[in-house]
């Protein structure tokens, strides 16, 4: 579908981060009494324009009358109504994650995935109402209006669709995360399958690799070593004091506050990305789940690299088989 407004930017936006099928926009009517769909982004068009709901009716109607957010994980499974689709056209749609706006609109993202939002999602979409209802009731460019977070999560979804290798992606990402943290060092290691150690990869700026060569370091030592046991984020505001994030090495300094986040790949912990500064700074929940999400973005792709490995191999297994 093609953009044509700021509104239907960040509806876009929406889908990227959701990783959406359709991201649907509705305000209420003159008459106060129901909500008209205004914009809408989906993967193919058949949206029905002219919808229009009335309290009660389906899950847009639910939110309408009920003021309140709604998360279904398995629409199949309780039949609720959608209402916003062709009527000779039926989507497999499985999830439904739906808010009302701060100005009486409805926000409402679908996904063809089971169980597709996370707590984290459900959190976000809070932002992207917000945002939409300052969209519509001034004029502002397009990236005005967008918090920090979301147009670094916009900019590390087009490094990753415009992927030209691992190497460079972590060169271009860690400074965006970086900038919208507010962050002063960003890195990222990954363990090494079958030891007890993990690799940095990458960081931001040039702390502790010599000419970005990745370096092996014990997951028995430091924060990152700690995140890679326990599989758990780490967040330290600065009031605790100062942390070693690798562990007592002469020339690194241990630095005040920071976000570590475990990155997952097909469930398991595979990396670590962690911002920091030497400087104590609030960990709001904005900054976690911008965290988690660009976490959740390096897995993915990770994710996505894995399964064409793989698909390589077994190509190359075939032909060698067949000779």
């Amino acid at each position: 579908m093609i953009v044509k407004n700021p509104v239907e930017s960040i509806l876009a936006l929406a889908a990227s981060v959701f990783d959406a099928y359709s991201v649907v926009l509705f305000d209420a009517t003159r008459d106060g009494q129901g909500a008209q769909l205004i914009a809408a982004y989906s993967q193919e068009d058949h949206i029905d324009q002219n919808t229009v709901v009335t309290p009660g009716r389906g899950l847009v109607g639910w939110i309408l009358r009920n003021n309140s957010p709604i998360v279904i994980g398995s629409i199949d499974e309780t039949h609720a109504y959608l209402g916003y689709y062709e009527e000779d056209w039926e989507p497999d749609i499985c999830s439904f994650l739906g808010c009302p706006l701060p100005n009486g609109g409805i926000l409402c993202i679908d996904s063809r995935q089971r169980q597709a939002f996370s707590q984290d999602k459900q959190v976000l979409i809070a932002t992207f109402a917000d945002i939409l209802s300052q969209t519509q009731s001034m004029e502002m460019p397009k990236e005005q209006g967008k918090s920090k977070y979301l147009q670094a999560l916009d900019e590390l979804d087009r490094l990753r669709k415009n992927y030209s290798g691992w190497k460079v992606y972590l060169q271009k990402a860690l400074p965006i995360m970086l900038k919208a943290s507010g962050m002063q060092y960003a890195v990222f290691a990954s363990r090494v399958e079958g030891s007890s150690n993990y690799i940095v990869e990458g960081e931001s700026p040039d702390l502790l690799l010599t000419d970005q060569q990745p370096l092996e370091l014990s997951v028995h030592n430091g924060i990152i070593g700690w995140v890679f046991r326990n599989e758990e984020a780490v967040y330290n505001d600065g009031r605790t004091g100062m942390t070693p994030l690798f562990g007592k090495r002469e020339g690194i300094p241990e630095f005040s506050s920071m976000l570590c986040t475990p990155v997952s790949m097909n469930k398991n912990t595979c990396g670590v990305l962690c911002l920091t500064s030497k400087e104590g700074m609030p960990i709001g929940e904005e900054l976690r789940t911008f965290g988690r999400l660009a976490a959740d973005d390096l897995g993915r792709l990770l994710e996505m690299l894995s399964l064409r490995y793989k698909l390589r191999m077994a190509e190359k297994e075939r032909k060698t088989g067949g000779q």
